[in-house]
């Protein structure tokens, strides 16, 4: 087969994170299956509720389905059990009669599994239904990204899907980002990236204990964080990189509390880029970066996966997960908890004078993604090409 027809079903437009993923999912997939992949892309959000545009049990859907070679649902979060009215619990509200109308094959590609947001005894059952359903057929591969999602399994329904669900890195770490002639940049001073958020701070700083802070104190402390460092190190600047919209309020009120001095002569801000290309931009800024301070999870990803060292800001169980995955948790800092300011400018000097250290522990760790990798990439070749070969 030299060239084939894709469906891609995922998020497109909105969030660069999910644009760093196809990125390099892309590039795997089709270097795998040593073809020409014709992708054609349907963004996940036309089946949201609040968009209402399409519906997953449409026949207008199906025969959509029908007419490629291979759909792809993913990758991205949409295995988060907070949907009592779907189907599966899930974001892909899609029945088995809807299902068994669609002949071509389907690969739920590295899939976030996420119950931080709630998850009811009925959207726990669904999804498990739906998990023995898609996994019980070769039509179907289902695979969960590196982030923890693995575990949320194991943890609601034990070992039943241990050898049934695959574990997949996700795609952005096999990403590839671009050299600019970037205006961000100071030729006289070094770079630090930062990204933070303001979105979920009900769930991110919700002081449900004595030790936790609310998001003002986050912020106070984390603009404490900074003045602290322009003001001991006049040789670096901070870039700001939103990923969502969102992260243009977060960076604003972060703003508001930074020395002016500092704000108008040391901080930039990077644009807000989506869609396809603009990761190419951002996540080849971060490369200019020495190191990287970030809260959401494709800012890790991203810089892990490029070689830049990171300080996670972890606020969200996701990051936690990640770093444990990757077994690099000294690498995170819990910016919701009380002292989190002298844990994070303690981390920030560390990597100051240990750049090269961290560098070679990434290494490593972006050696053994490899590897996963492309074990589980050529999983995909051999469940693609026996499924089509039963077909023909």
């Amino acid at each position: 087969m030299t060239s084939l027809r894709a469906l891609h079903v995922a998020s497109f437009n909105g969030n660069i994170g999910d644009n760093a993923n196809h990125n390099g999912f892309r590039r795997k997939l089709m270097n795998s299956l040593e073809c020409d992949i014709e992708f054609e892309e349907v963004e996940m959000r036309e089946f949201y509720q609040s968009w209402n545009i399409r519906d997953f049990n449409s026949d207008e859907f199906i025969n959509l389905c029908n007419s490629f070679d291979l759909v792809i649902i993913g990758g991205g979060n949409f295995f988060e059990l907070k949907w009592d009215y779907s189907y599966t619990g899930t974001t892909i509200n899609i029945s088995n009669e809807s299902l068994d109308k669609i002949n071509t094959p389907i690969l739920f590609h590295a899939l976030g599994c996420d119950i931080a947001k709630g998850a009811s005894q009925s959207t726990i059952s669904k999804f498990d239904k739906f998990l023995e359903k898609v996994t019980n057929s070769e039509k179907y591969f289902v695979s969960l990204r590196n982030d923890g999602s693995y575990n949320t399994v194991t943890k609601l329904y034990g070992d039943k899907y241990n050898e049934k669900v695959y574990r997949a890195p996700d795609g952005a770490f096999f990403l590839e980002s671009k050299k600019f002639n970037f205006p961000e940049l100071n030729s006289n001073l070094k770079s630090v990236g930062i990204n933070i958020v303001s979105d979920m701070t009900d769930i991110r700083f919700n002081t449900q204990t004595t030790e936790d802070i609310n998001y003002e104190e986050f912020l106070d402390g984390f603009a404490n964080v900074v003045n602290d460092f322009l003001e001991n190190h006049s040789h670096y600047q901070i870039i700001l990189f939103p990923h969502i919209f969102s992260d243009l309020n977060a960076i604003y009120k972060l703003m508001e509390r930074i020395n002016d001095k500092f704000r108008r002569t040391r901080i930039v801000t990077a644009p807000c880029l989506t869609g396809k290309g603009s990761e190419e931009y951002i996540f080849g800024l971060y490369k200019e970066c020495e190191f990287i301070l970030g809260m959401r999870f494709h800012s890790n990803v991203c810089s892990i996966a490029q070689g830049i060292p990171t300080i996670g800001l972890s606020s969200y169980k996701k990051i936690h997960d990640l770093y444990s995955e990757l077994d690099i948790l000294d690498r995170l800092v819990y910016v919701n908890k009380k002292g989190f300011e002298n844990k994070l400018y303690t981390e920030i000097e560390y990597l100051i004078n240990n750049l090269e250290l961290v560098k070679d522990r990434y290494k490593k760790v972006n050696e053994v993604i490899e590897t996963e990798g492309n074990q589980f990439y050529n999983k995909i070749k051999k469940w693609f090409h026996g499924v089509t070969s039963n077909e023909s």
